[in-house]
């Protein structure tokens, strides 16, 4: 009878985990630079160094339904040994020096932005750690004004992905053309893509604190008056 209820035990709690996989709201996606969908739980290793000594996250998020949703990520950067985190996830870059949520925002059911997240080097100190990143979701609230905003009570879950960094001595830097880098696309603050020339490195008709993401991966900052 004891061995009767330990199964029966072990089968709730295996079709608890499994519900509660299925419970996790799916409005937006991980996506990976070929278009693919990225599995919630999935696991990335990163190991090359661009000329701006940061090891970019190759990821964007995609809304999936269309329908508008207040969210932000989760970052889990407690493992990390050394330098600087920064995001620029969901319309405002910002440096978490601890584990936290990047910016939260209300964003359209046709959004679909890179993330613009780096761990930020310091020369010669090697390591390996892990990060982990998730999407929550939050209640919707209005202002003084009327306009919606993401309100403080998380409601929901989505995917969430495990970012392992490798730096070492021997590694892969990418190899960058410094003379006539291709942009790839241009943010504002607020994570809004830009209309920019992007065959060669012009952004002189943005004005103004810009996010820049070239071809080779690298993500800088450009300040146009």
């Amino acid at each position: 009878m004891k061995r009767f209820f330990t199964l029966i035990f072990a089968l709730a709690t295996l079709a608890a985990s499994g519900w509660a996989q299925d419970d996790k709201i799916k409005t937006f996606q991980f996506i990976d630079e070929q278009g693919n969908i990225v599995p919630d739980g999935s696991v990335i290793t990163i190991n090359k160094v661009n000329d701006q000594l940061q090891m970019v996250v190759p990821l964007h998020i995609k809304n999936m339904t269309g329908e508008k949703a207040a969210v932000s990520m989760w970052e889990d950067i407690s493992q990390k040994p050394s330098g600087e985190w920064q995001t620029c996830a969901f319309g405002n870059c910002m440096t978490l020096a601890e584990s936290g949520y990047s910016a939260k925002s209300v964003l359209s059911g046709e959004y679909d932005q890179d993330i613009m997240t780096e761990w930020m080097l310091e020369e010669g100190k090697y390591g390996s750690w892990t990060a982990t990143l998730e999407i929550r979701y939050f209640n919707i609230t209005k202002n003084f004004f009327g306009m919606e905003q993401a309100g403080n009570n998380v409601v929901g879950y989505g995917p969430s992905v495990t970012i392992n960094f490798v730096y070492a001595d021997n590694a892969d830097v990418n190899d960058v053309q410094r003379s006539t880098p291709t942009v790839q696309c241009v943010y504002d603050l607020q994570g809004r893509r830009l209309d920019v020339q992007r065959s060669t490195f012009n952004v002189q008709r943005s004005h103004g604190l810009r996010i820049v993401r070239l071809a080779d991966g690298r993500v800088i900052k450009r300040i146009n008056p």
